[in-house]
């Protein structure tokens, strides 16, 4: 996804064996991923489900 400008931006935060996974991706620390999630507003697949693993609730 592109944002305006050009940059991209991420649209989802995946397990790190997600076949949804766009390209090109960046691996997340668990501390990075959690702050997406529930601070950053990037929403968690609804697939492979990584805010579960993670405890989000």
């Amino acid at each position: 996804m592109l944002r305006a400008g050009g940059k991209p931006s991420p649209d989802a935060v995946h397990m790190s064996d997600c076949r949804m996974a766009g390209n090109p991706t960046k691996l997340l620390t668990r501390e990075q991923a959690l702050r997406a999630i529930t601070e950053d507003g990037i929403t968690a697949c609804p697939y492979c489900r990584p805010d579960t693993d993670l405890g989000v609730l």
